[in-house]
Order: structure tokens, then C-alpha cells, then sequence
């Protein structure tokens, strides 16, 4: 076999082995841990120094492992409250029992189609009574005064009324009647009025 010369030193003091001829058990490179063998007489070489983000042996074009499910949210499973008719009228037992006032209510009344709501809250039972009964009759009829509502509720209703004396008393004033009047000049008199106001 041949024996090739080894070449002199730089003389400008560079790398011996700069320009060497490799001999052949210098091309085997199996052993090399830079190194993979794809296939016979074929190798997969890698740099000798890699990123420190590159780790060996990964695969740059692998699907990445996918990462852990969190764990469920133990309340994301609970169902959702039911809002029904119960549940409201709950809620607005709470509510309305919460105020610091004697006396309160909130309603919702369907007239006709229509739907209207009322909510009050005082400490007089007399205006509570008279915001309530208000409302209720200025929604059963808007064509008919109030007053006149209230007078035929009350009529057909049946639910008698006990007035106090007083109450004839006012409707004895608003005629200009006097003792010496009768009955029949009391009845002329309320009929010319279309009505009596206590």
C-alpha cells in the first residue's frame, strides 16, 4: 500500500491536520454520536454542537404531545336555577319582606292584554291601600273617571262595605239638605248629583 507523506507544519504556526488526507478507518463515522444511520451506506450527520433548545434525538417536524386537559371546574357542571313562576314569587317575597316600611306590595296585573306593574313601599296603611286600589282602577277602564271605577267595584263586588257614620253625614252636607228634609228630598238630591262622593 502507498504510504502518503504527512505534509510539514504551517510554517505560519497554523493547524497540522489542515489540508490532511483522511485515511479510510478515518471515514468510519457509525460510532459517531452526531451520527444516525438512516439506511445502509447512509447517515443522517448532525452538528457537533447543538442549541440548547434543540435537544438530541427530537424531531423537529414531530407533532408535539399535546398538553393535559385542565381539570374541570367542579361548579362549570352544575345546572342552571329555574326561573319559574315559584322561584319569582319567592325572590319577590324576600324582597319586598326585606324593606325597612310597615306596609308594601308589588304586583303584576294583566288588563285586557296588557301588562302593568305596581310596587310600593310606606309606613301609612291608608296611602298604601289607596295607591293600590288607584292603580287597579285606572287600569280596568280608561274611559270611566276613577271614582265612578271604584263606586261600581264595590257595588257589584260580594263584599259588603260598612261605612262609619261620618260617611252620611259628608253626603248630607254636599245636598245643602236639613233636618226638616225627607228621604225622598235626600234620594232627588243624589240623583241630581249623578251619584254620591263620601
Amino acid at each position: 500500500m502507498t504510504e502518503f507523506p504527512t505534509p510539514p507544519d504551517d510554517e505560519d504556526g497554523g493547524d497540522a491536520d489542515a489540508g490532511r488526507i483522511l485515511a479510510p478507518e478515518e471515514l468510519d463515522i457509525a460510532d459517531d454520536e452526531h451520527v444516525t444511520q438512516i439506511d445502509d451506506g447512509r447517515f443522517v450527520v448532525s452538528p457537533s454542537e447543538r442549541p440548547a433548545d434543540d435537544p438530541v434525538g427530537v424531531d423537529a417536524h414531530a407533532t408535539p404531545e399535546p398538553e393535559p386537559e385542565p381539570d374541570p371546574d367542579p361548579s362549570a357542571g352544575d345546572p342552571e336555577p329555574t326561573l319559574d313562576s315559584d322561584a319569582v314569587h319567592d325572590w319577590l317575597a324576600e324582597d319586598v319582606g326585606s324593606v325597612s316600611s310597615r306596609y308594601g306590595f308589588d304586583v303584576t296585573a294583566t288588563f285586557g292584554g296588557s301588562v302593568s306593574q305596581r310596587r310600593l313601599v310606606s309606613n301609612d296603611v291608608v296611602t298604601s291601600f289607596e295607591s293600590l286600589v288607584l292603580w287597579y282602577a285606572q287600569h280596568v277602564d280608561d274611559d270611566t273617571p276613577v271614582e265612578e271605577v271604584l263606586g261600581i267595584l264595590l257595588l257589584e263586588s260580594n263584599v259588603p262595605v260598612r261605612y262609619p257614620p261620618r260617611s252620611l253625614e259628608r253626603i248630607l252636607e254636599s245636598t245643602n239638605l236639613g233636618p226638616e228634609d225627607s228621604i225622598a228630598d235626600l234620594i232627588a238630591a243624589v240623583e241630581a248629583e249623578d251619584g254620591v262622593q263620601l
